[in-house]
């Protein structure tokens, strides 16, 4: 016979809410590999927080929400908040309990500072590498290194001359500009910029990444001022910190120059950029070893952690202003990578 709807809500439940998350669930290894990651920073937070006054959300509660917005595509913090207050996985995922009420989303606003600032997303970065190192994820001696364009949040008619003669003229067109006559009214620190000929310039900071090659595990990251020399200063700058003597570096042609060729060499390492069909810094010698051409096979692996994350992680514009913002959204960005990535090729249940 045909069943009926109960229009009696009923007034308590006795289920636990983790035991509405399927037990092979990606969100429950995405948790795994984020509680051990968090576990040192936790503690290290403990002295950004006044000892006396009311409690405020937990640090480790505001980084698992915006590993959601990251890993989900969510739009915006405010439209983070509504999906975890109807998600009972987001809401299991973040820490929070049946009767829970969601924090607001400007407290993600007033504590980004607090909790990613000041080095707190590096260190953070750094403890996924750990764990990703733990499971044996590490284990190739080839990095890969690149940069790509973050859109600025700022529009081309704010890009307006420092001498103020244009404030008037709500028409650029046909105009010349530079970054050195011109600046953004928005976002002062966002350059214009274009990644080759024929393509369109924007107002845009270069997000800097280095992976190794064989797992796609990002080692190191840093966002910077869209400048000509800033992939090179970035690179070496990485690699110092997350390569060990004798790696091989990995490139692409613009990075085949002396100085960054004679950077890595400095360092101890091997520079395997991709050589230019002129004026190359690189020998015959070199180009022709059967390790080159291995370096060569895993290029592309840095394109497939940048393509994730403007397409998936929101890294192709950034909605925040000011270098050491972007900074910490990029790098946040790559620290979501790196937990899914850790989740998928070492699987744990929580």
């Amino acid at each position: 016979m045909i069943g009926r709807c109960n229009p009696q809500t009923q007034l308590f439940g006795s289920r636990p809410l983790a035991d509405c998350i399927p037990d092979d669930h990606v969100l429950r290894k995405i948790r795994a590999v984020v509680d051990v990651a968090l576990a040192p920073m936790v503690r290290a937070y403990e002295s950004s927080y006044a000892a006396g006054g009311d409690y405020g959300v937990p640090p480790d509660m505001i980084v698992r929400a915006k590993l959601l917005q990251a890993l989900y595509s969510i739009k915006s913090e405010r439209a983070l908040c509504e999906q975890i207050g109807w998600n009972v996985a987001f809401r299991w995922f973040v820490g929070l309990d049946w009767d829970d009420e969601v924090f607001d989303h400007s407290t993600i606003s007033a504590n980004r500072e607090r909790i990613f600032g000041d080095g707190a997303v590096d260190a953070m970065l750094g403890e996924t590498v750990r764990v990703a190192e733990s499971k044996g994820l590490l284990n190739s001696d080839r990095l890969v290194v690149d940069g790509t364009l973050v859109k600025a949040w700022a529009s081309h008619k704010s890009f307006k001359a420092k001498d103020g003669s244009d404030d008037d003229k709500p028409n650029f067109k046909g105009t010349k500009r530079s970054n050195e006559t011109h600046a953004s009214t928005t976002d002062p620190d966002a350059r214009l910029i274009r990644k080759g000929k024929g393509q369109e310039s924007m107002l845009a900071y270069i997000g800097h990444a280095i992976v190794d090659a064989a797992t796609g595990i990002v080692r190191a990251g840093q966002a910077t001022l869209a400048t000509g020399t800033a992939e090179v200063a970035a690179a070496l700058a990485m690699i110092e910190g997350c390569a060990e003597r004798g790696d091989k570096i990995i490139a692409d042609r613009n990075y085949d120059q002396s100085k960054f060729v004679d950077g890595v060499r400095e360092q101890g390492m091997i520079p395997h950029p991709r050589a230019k069909s002129k004026g190359s810094q690189l020998s015959k010698h070199v180009t022709s070893s059967a390790g080159y051409k291995e370096s060569m096979k895993s290029r592309y692996k840095i394109e497939s952690v940048f393509g994730w994350g403007k397409s998936v992680a929101g890294m192709r514009q950034t909605k925040l202003r000011g270098k050491a913002k972007v900074h910490m959204d990029f790098v946040f960005q790559l620290v979501a990578k790196n937990v899914l990535t850790v989740a998928r090729r070492a699987p744990c249940t929580a």
